[in-house]
């Protein structure tokens, strides 16, 4: 039966955190020590647990030399229904990211949306249940007067809606536009947003037009 094999697949959080990492990188193989950094875990650990998935043929296991190199086997039965399981979590971080930004324009007309933080670098961390990303969106809106509304309204749509959802925060920064574009003379939180952030609506204020947006 299916939940058997899975019992033996998920058995331990090294083995989840492996099989992340190679179904989403099918096309790549991977030492001991590059699994192991990429999956947050130590290589006596992925030495230690990677041969039962090896002996069920979801992985699969070539030597050259004294190197071995892993990969996911595509063909195996299970791995359809673990690519469903294991979607990429930048994925699923672009899915929260334009859940906030689609209610933003709900409630109201910003000048833009900017993601920023560790999704924009693609360095989300694997380890999901203990140690997740959070999710930073910068609004920009044209009028001081309405910041604590738009504050306190995305709060509590990240707090109420997001969380509850995905077990992962979203939080979100508001900033005028005359802020923003004074802080990009001297401010280096707001120099990092508009040369790394990725915008998700509008497009980012310039001081002037030769400046690189």
């Amino acid at each position: 039966m299916l939940f058997l094999y899975l019992e033996r697949v998920l058995g331990s959080k090294t083995k989840v955190n492996i099989i992340s990492v190679l179904i989403n990188n099918p096309e790549l193989q991977f030492n001991e020590g590059e699994l192991a950094k990429k999956a947050g875990m130590s290589a006596s650990e992925v030495n230690r647990q990677i041969d039962d998935l090896v002996s069920i043929g979801l992985i699969k296991l070539t030597r050259i030399g004294r190197s071995k190199l892993y990969n996911i086997n595509t063909n195996h039965f299970l791995y359809q229904s673990l690519t469903q399981l294991f979607r990429s979590l930048n994925s699923i971080y672009y899915e929260i990211a334009n859940k906030v930004k689609d209610y933003i324009l709900t409630i109201g007309k910003p000048k833009t949306v900017i993601l920023i933080g560790s999704l924009t670098m693609d360095s989300i961390r694997q380890d999901y249940v203990s140690n997740p990303s959070d999710i930073d969106i910068v609004v920009i809106v044209d009028d001081d007067s309405n910041l604590d509304y738009w504050k306190k309204t995305l709060v509590e749509f990240t707090n109420n809606e997001i969380f509850p959802a995905y077990g992962i925060n979203a939080y979100t920064i508001v900033l005028s536009e005359s802020d923003y574009i004074s802080g990009l003379s001297n401010d280096r939180f707001i120099m990092n947003i508009h040369t790394h952030g990725d915008t998700l609506y509008g497009k980012k204020p310039r001081k002037t037009n030769s400046m690189g947006g």
